[in-house]
């Protein structure tokens, strides 16, 4: 044996460490363990949220081995192009063995092979060897298969199969997972996927990915048109969505509503409905009318901010209730009047005629408080995505090959006895689910046995 191996050359020690099955389960051991461990800690997260949780001299280990980011990791894409190369390297070498076994059946029934076989029968029936070869060909082709007819030292020999498919179905399997990790090693060098929040009427030309560490440029404009949201009663989300426009060239090439699960796809990326929420403080909208209904105007009120009025003062909305001395909403206002002491009093929403008793030149109407929302989207692209979905219909395809399919062989051997009758043996045998072949196998004898009868 260790002659066996001073003797390979280099490429044959590199082949077999390839096609070696060891690596193959040392390899799968470590990419569960690590998906595993992927899974437990959140990937893609601001380093601020981790210092939350680990320790300073954790947080610098495993930012080191790119625990946070680990699926983008060179170390991990190794694993994969590893765990590819092993099974297609074992693919490669074992399957001209049995392609050569498939194109090259055993057609004989000789009597090595007979005794291997659980399943086998023997009878003698008067007539001639060409007479009775006829009729069992006619019996096999009509109730199994065709079969292939081989005359060898005066014994006729009848091969028949099915199934023949089967044998491929690991292959198929192998085949499939090759081209699933392929498509995850390119969705992992080519593509990203982050988060990015787009408030209304704002646009965007960069995502943040890798936990906001790297900025993705886009090649294009995604503005928020809108974001609109319906609540139950309750005050708990019905539904949001969000009007989108890509914007290329300098012209909006696209524009589509989202909701969750119906994301707008441009070029490869894909912009999910992923959350919402409140773009900074909301403002009231107060009308400011003249007494004498010669001027009118709409204004917004940031918390505080003063609001100058041509010719009449400063107004600022300084409070907010809900539902003030169990009024319903209300704002509370103050104007600063040149040459004036400030005054302060309260709008309740929709109820101008109460601010008209203030003895005012202005009268003021609270309609209520608009804020901007902003919308949050996840932003992915995989280019291998569609190779992954090849992969999984492959496997799907070699699974039932492997499982459901049987290759199922029926012999026939006929021989001239020295009674003068031919001597039959009939014997089949089947690679997988042998206890429906025993079955099928009993109602072939039955069937034989009855030819020429």
């Amino acid at each position: 044996m260790a002659d066996e191996k001073r003797t390979l050359s280099p490429m044959d020690r590199v082949w077999n460490f390839f096609i070696s099955v060891k690596l193959a389960i040392v390899t799968l051991i470590v990419l569960a363990a690590t998906s595993i461990l992927g899974t437990i800690i959140e990937q893609n997260q601001p380093p601020e949220k981790y210092h939350k949780i680990y320790e300073d001299w954790a947080f610098a280990l495993m930012d080191r081995i790119n625990l946070f980011d680990m699926y983008h990791s060179v170390w991990f894409l190794l694993m994969l192009v590893l765990f590819t190369v092993n099974l297609s390297c074992c693919t490669i070498d074992r399957f001209p063995k049995m392609l050569k076994v498939v194109r090259n059946p055993r057609t004989k029934l000789d009597e090595n092979l007979e005794k291997t076989l659980s399943l086998a029968d023997r009878w003698k029936k008067k007539g001639t060897l060409p007479e009775w070869a006829g009729k069992y060909g006619e019996a096999l082709s009509a109730s199994f298969a065709k079969p292939k007819v081989t005359e060898v030292d005066g014994q006729v020999h009848l091969y028949a199969e099915t199934g023949v498919a089967s044998r491929f179905g690991v292959y198929v399997t192998h085949l499939s997972i090759i081209i699933i990790f392929i498509g995850a090693i390119l969705g992992n060098v080519l593509g990203f996927k982050g988060y990015v929040n787009i408030t209304e009427g704002e646009s965007v030309t960069k995502v943040p990915v890798r936990g906001g560490i790297l900025m993705q440029d886009l090649g294009f404009t995604v503005r928020c048109n809108a974001f609109s949201l319906e609540t139950y009663p309750s005050g708990q989300p019905k539904a949001y969505k969000s009007d989108l426009s890509v914007i290329d060239g300098g012209r909006e090439t696209v524009r589509k509503t989202i909701v969750v699960n119906d994301p707008l796809q441009y070029k490869g990326i894909w912009f999910y409905q992923s959350s919402y929420g409140q773009a900074g403080g909301a403002t009231a909208r107060v009308m400011a009318a003249r007494k004498d209904g010669t001027h009118e105007d709409m204004l917004s009120l940031a918390p505080n901010e003063p609001v100058p009025i041509d010719g009449y003062g400063i107004v600022r909305g300084v409070n907010y209730d809900q539902n003030f001395q169990g009024n319903g909403p209300a704002l509370q206002v103050v104007v600063e009047k040149p040459g004036q002491p400030a005054a302060s009093f309260w709008l309740f929403q929709g109820r101008a005629d109460l601010d008209r008793q203030r003895a005012d030149s202005m009268i003021f109407s609270f309609g209520g408080l608009s804020s901007k929302m902003f919308t949050g989207l996840q932003v992915a692209k995989d280019p291998g995505v569609n190779i992954v979905w090849l992969g999984c219909t492959l496997m799907v395809i070699g699974l039932i090959m492997a499982f459901f399919l049987s290759h199922q062989r029926v012999w026939v051997r006929l021989a001239q006895g020295a009674d003068g009758r031919v001597e039959v043996v009939l014997a089949g045998s089947a690679n997988r689910n042998r206890l429906a072949f025993e079955k099928r196998f009993e109602k072939l004898q039955t069937g034989v046995k009855a030819a020429g009868q």
